[in-house]
């Protein structure tokens, strides 16, 4: 099936989750260096499906807003996940982003470029005054990507299950 991208980047197409990433989706989600800050990795098919429904609904009901899947333009490779979403998937709160590079693929730059793309287009498609993305205290990697996006420390949160750090970046 053919999806329209939701963002491009120099380097990569971003479009909307759907049932076609399954195969994609759950390498990631059963890979236990992918999950390493996230949370355990999930080896059950039926659970990730599942978890695929859940986020594909989300999408729906929330139209521009949801997980994604970034390919390599080059050779249409998946190579990451991504999410715009409402913190906690709370409608009132705040955007945050996140993001999961395919192991194949780290150390290139990509967790920076989406980031950039998905703040900017938060910024543009929905008007809001700041964006957030909470890691793992332990996550130096994925501080460091927010840190030169140009987020901010915003102190730690209990959220998802787990104390995390919070970052924000303001629109200026």
């Amino acid at each position: 099936m053919n999806h329209p991208p939701l963002l491009e980047t120099p380097r990569l197409r971003l479009r909307l989750l759907s049932h076609d990433d399954f195969e994609f989706y759950y390498q990631l989600q059963s890979d236990p260096e992918s999950m390493r800050y996230i949370r355990p990795p999930e080896t059950d098919p039926a659970v990730v499906k599942e978890r695929i429904d859940t986020l594909v609904k989300y999408a729906g009901e929330n139209p521009g807003l949801g997980s994604m899947v970034a390919f390599w333009k080059e050779t249409g490779e998946p190579v990451a996940t991504a999410v715009l979403r409402h913190v906690d998937y709370q409608p009132q709160n705040e955007l945050e982003l996140g993001y999961v590079i395919a192991p194949g693929f780290r150390g290139r730059g990509l967790a920076t470029e989406i980031a950039q793309s998905i703040a900017e287009y938060a910024f543009e498609r929905f008007a809001v005054p700041k964006v957030v993305a909470v890691t793992d205290p332990e996550n130096l990697p994925s501080q460091k990507v927010l840190l030169k996006c140009g987020f901010r420390p915003k102190g730690r949160r209990f959220i998802y299950g787990s104390d995390c750090l919070e970052f924000e970046l303001v629109k200026c």
